[in-house]
C-alpha cells in the first residue's frame, strides 16, 4: 500500500492515522508513503491527481487505487474499521 500525501494537508494526515494503525495490525503488508510534491516523476506516471491517494500494489503491479475518501464513506471521520474493511476487499490484507 503506497500512500501518497502532502504534509500540510489536512486529509493526508487523517489517511496516515488509519494507516498507521492497519500497518500495525497486518505486518504482512508493507506500507509506506511517498511526498507528492517530492516525487513528481513518480505522482505523474501512476496519475495521482487527487491527494491523499492510496496506490495498491500486489506483486509489483498497481492493481487499483483509492483516492480521497470516497471508498471510506466520503468524510474524514470514517472508523479504521472501515479502511481495513475495503484493503481486505481488495485483497491486499487478511
Amino acid at each position: 500500500i503506497v500512500h501518497f500525501y502532502r504534509p500540510s494537508s489536512w486529509p493526508c494526515e487523517v489517511m496516515a492515522k488509519h494507516l498507521e494503525v492497519v500497518a500495525q495490525k497486518h505486518v504482512e503488508t508493507l506500507v509506506c508513503r511517498i511526498n507528492a510534491e517530492k516525487s513528481p516523476f513518480l505522482t505523474e506516471r501512476l496519475k495521482i491527481w487527487m491527494l491523499p491517494t492510496l496506490c495498491l500494489v500486489r506483486n509489483t503491479q498497481v492493481t487499483d487505487y483509492i483516492v480521497g475518501f470516497d471508498d471510506v464513506g466520503g468524510s474524514d471521520d470514517f472508523p479504521t474499521e472501515h479502511l481495513r474493511l475495503v484493503l481486505a476487499s481488495k485483497g491486499l490484507i487478511n
